[in-house]
């Protein structure tokens, strides 16, 4: 049997001195949240309540009872059956969500501009067409396409649709949760029905350093009222609000999801949960916010460590993007490491696919390149079963010197083990030239042709629309006031 490739940052007793300087913070610092609700809930599930400032703190008695409370395995529902994501996963195994909340599109001949709500449409679709793409976010719909205080609302309703992936939400205003929860619930059938089967899960997100401002606690609040599974994060930059250290910014992004984590589980124990430690740095020269120096790379790696075999809990950060602004070689050399590295850490999902700038952009060309990378990715992480039969022992000491390895039933049995990726050129010189000199944006860019030419739309019955559309009318009505 094959040994599942890993690489390991913290050592087992790395790992405890990490869990007990997040319960330390968690029990005797503490965070700061804005909602009165909450507070309330925490208080009487035996948290330090100080309701004038907002302060809670979380004695370990209690991180202890509700950590308990994390179920083992949960099911990400699909609006389509067929692309449920069950957790845990097997070893070597993942799965990959596109970027979330990106406004801005490169199309595939170029173009850059806020994206519109018909390319939010084409993205789903060309997310439903890659087979390594397993779930879906929500880009940030420019407020020239649709009203702006509701741009998350239109863009669910847009989503909902025309995706037969799960689809993981942010919310832009706490006024707007409520809309997008009843989005989801019609489309899968009602309240209960969300409940069973979960379409989509929440973010909800910390300000660093240690405070939850209303929104997202409103977020985290009424995802638990639903039964909506979360997944808690921290955006820390490191330099800026939170240490400038990998071990620093790792260990703060670490306190504040389990703060989230702990808090669903007070009040609704349960509540299936992802933790997911999104780290940034602040390049100390420019001031610019980047997502890839190395150093934040190895912050996320001991992040990912400590929830995934600390705590036992599915973790998820970034494990595609690029600082670029291009398709260039650096985009590519950023990404593609990122990739191997939170994959070799245990991450349960990366996140990122199809990001460009920071995560403020998305491409489908890179979308698709993604999608090669991560086969890619799973294909390494499977590592190598050492046996007579792989090694090819009888051919080998079968040779006399006289034989090729071409007409060998070794060589039929196994040549098709090999990958081969749309975007990866494998041919010779002249043939690349002939076929006219393509680059991988180019075969990336034939792969989407095709997509577009041969894809078939999903149909929902019309009730489900007329029920989607009659909450976008009543979001609008409250909202946009029109």
């Amino acid at each position: 049997m094959a040994r599942i490739l890993t690489t390991k940052i913290l050592t087992p007793n790395e790992i405890e001195v990490m869990k007990e300087k997040v319960e330390t913070l968690l029990s005797t610092k503490g965070v700061k949240i804005d909602h009165l609700q909450v507070m309330e809930i925490l208080q009487n599930a035996g948290a330090e309540v100080e309701t004038a400032s907002g302060a809670v703190r979380f004695p370990k008695a209690v991180i202890a009872k509700a950590l308990q409370s994390i179920p083992k395995q949960f099911t990400l529902a699909a609006p389509d059956p067929q692309y449920d994501l069950t957790f845990p996963l097997p070893d070597g195994k993942f799965y990959t969500r596109t970027c979330t909340g990106g406004m801005n599109y490169l199309t595939e001949n170029g173009d850059y501009h806020n994206i519109t709500i018909a390319e939010v449409i084409e993205w789903i679709q060309l997310v439903n067409s890659l087979d390594t793409i397993h779930f879906c976010a929500l880009p940030s719909t420019s407020g020239k396409s649709v009203p702006g205080e509701a741009i998350d609302i239109h863009t669910l309703r847009a989503v909902l649709e025309h995706s037969k992936k799960h689809i993981w939400v942010q919310p832009y205003e706490a006024a707007n949760v409520k809309y997008l929860l009843d989005l989801a619930a019609a489309r899968a059938g009602g309240k209960e029905q969300l409940r069973k089967r979960p379409i989509i899960s929440f973010i909800t997100c910390s300000v660093p350093p240690f405070q939850f401002k209303y929104m997202d606690m409103e977020a985290l609040y009424q995802s638990c009222l639903y039964g909506v599974p979360i997944q808690p994060c921290s955006l820390p930059a490191a330099g800026a609000n939170a240490p400038v250290t990998p071990q620093g910014i790792a260990l703060l992004s670490a306190a504040e999801v389990m703060a989230q984590i702990i808090m669903a589980q007070l009040i609704t124990p349960g509540l299936p949960v992802i933790a997911t430690p999104l780290l940034f740095a602040m390049d100390m020269l420019t001031t610019y916010t980047l997502q890839s120096p190395i150093e934040t790379t190895l912050g996320r790696m001991a992040a990912i460590q400590l929830f995934e075999e600390g705590y036992n809990i599915p973790a998820h950060s970034y494990g595609s993007g690029t600082d670029s602004f291009v398709l260039d070689g650096q985009c590519m050399a950023e990404r593609t490491s990122l990739t191997h590295m939170l994959a070799l850490a245990g991450a349960s999902v990366l996140g990122g696919a199809g990001q460009l700038e920071v995560a403020k952009t998305i491409s489908p060309l890179q979308l698709i390149i993604d999608n090669d990378i991560f086969a890619m990715t799973e294909k390494m992480l499977g590592g190598l079963e050492i046996s007579d039969e792989m090694m090819a022992w009888q051919e080998i000491m079968g040779l006399t010197g006289k034989e090729s390895f071409v007409d060998m039933d070794h060589t039929f049995d196994h040549f098709r083990d090999s990958l081969r990726l749309p975007t990866f050129n494998r041919d010779s010189r002249p043939n690349w030239v002939k076929a006219g000199s393509k680059d991988m944006l180019a075969r990336a860019k034939d792969v989407y042709q095709t997509i577009k030419e041969n894809y078939e739309p999903i149909a929902i019955p019309s009730e489900i629309l007329r029920q989607m559309d009659e909450i976008i009318k009543q979001a609008d009505l409250q909202l946009v006031g029109k």
